[in-house]
């Protein structure tokens, strides 16, 4: 990928755009300088059925199975994400990063569309860089030394508090609980920027604080995170791609669009285990 492509600014924090290329023919390691840089990549008009979609994201790392959903028959790590017309939740409804209860939670993610409905169902991305040094250095100061409990209950178990997110099935069920602390300010491995690394949906609590002590404050943080001068919407057609970094952004897919639709299909890359910036301090 040369710096003369013709990239596109995404109205909104993050973002870029590329059409007209088939992004199999771009260079997997400037792919993904430029997912470091801009956080998150669309390219427009892609044709890419299941062997080549997994074909396309074992260049750009290693591909890691999600637990609580069931894969594509003969790809084991192309999950189909779909909402029928008769549905009324969206799986992954909330503002999250994905599965920040793993211990080595995913780097990347690749979402391909294959059916989009014909109004709705846009997916909003926040930036959590810009979220962290908006907040007031003093808590800056805090939030750097703060460990996050994240686990997988409140979504993937039955009576979880957002359990509406990702609703229910045998693959959650096999898959029992996850559970992974993590620091609650994350820097990231290639940029080196600070970023937070909490979300309501998937934060139980800041270790050492009680889940009551500890949720004004998740709240507050993910409100800070979501405010529009720190997001961006991305409309889908059949064919978009979205390549973006779960190091640095929170995502959340709108449930707007009852009575229509949805098919995606998505791949996660193996991250590294979280850093925060009290471990650099260390070093």
């Amino acid at each position: 990928m040369s710096a003369d492509l013709p990239w596109v600014k995404l109205p909104g924090a993050v973002g870029v755009e590329l059409s007209g290329l088939d992004v199999r023919a771009l260079d997997p390691a400037a792919m993904l300088r430029a997912s470091a840089e801009h956080q998150l990549l669309v390219f427009r008009d892609q044709r890419l059925d299941p062997a080549a979609f997994t074909a396309l994201a074992e260049s750009l790392g290693v591909l890691d199975r999600y637990p609580y959903a069931e894969p594509l028959p003969g790809f084991p790590f192309v999950v189909p994400i779909i909402k029928n017309p008769e549905d009324r939740a969206n799986f992954g409804g909330d503002w999250h990063t994905d599965t920040s209860y793993l211990e080595r939670p995913p780097g990347l993610t690749l979402l391909l569309a294959v059916e989009t409905p014909e109004h709705g169902g846009d997916t909003l991305f926040a930036d959590m860089h810009a979220a962290y040094e908006s907040v007031s250095p003093l808590l800056r100061n805090w939030l750097d030394t703060l460990v996050g409990h994240n686990v997988s209950g409140m979504v993937h178990d039955a009576a979880g508090a957002h359990a509406a997110v990702a609703g229910s099935g045998t693959a959650a069920r096999r898959a029992g609980a996850s559970a992974a602390d993590h620091p609650v300010v994350r820097v990231h491995p290639v940029t080196g920027r600070a970023a937070l690394y909490v979300s309501r949906i998937h934060t139980e609590h800041f270790v050492g604080l009680t889940r009551a002590e500890s949720l004004p404050l998740i709240d507050y943080l993910q409100s800070v995170a979501v405010r529009p001068e720190h997001c961006t919407r991305l409309s889908w057609t059949p064919g978009t791609l979205a390549i973006w970094d779960n190091r640095s952004l929170q995502h959340n897919p709108l449930n707007d669009y009852h009575g229509q639709r949805r098919e995606m299909h998505r791949i996660i890359l193996r991250g590294e285990r979280p850093m925060g910036k009290s471990v650099f301090r260390q070093a």
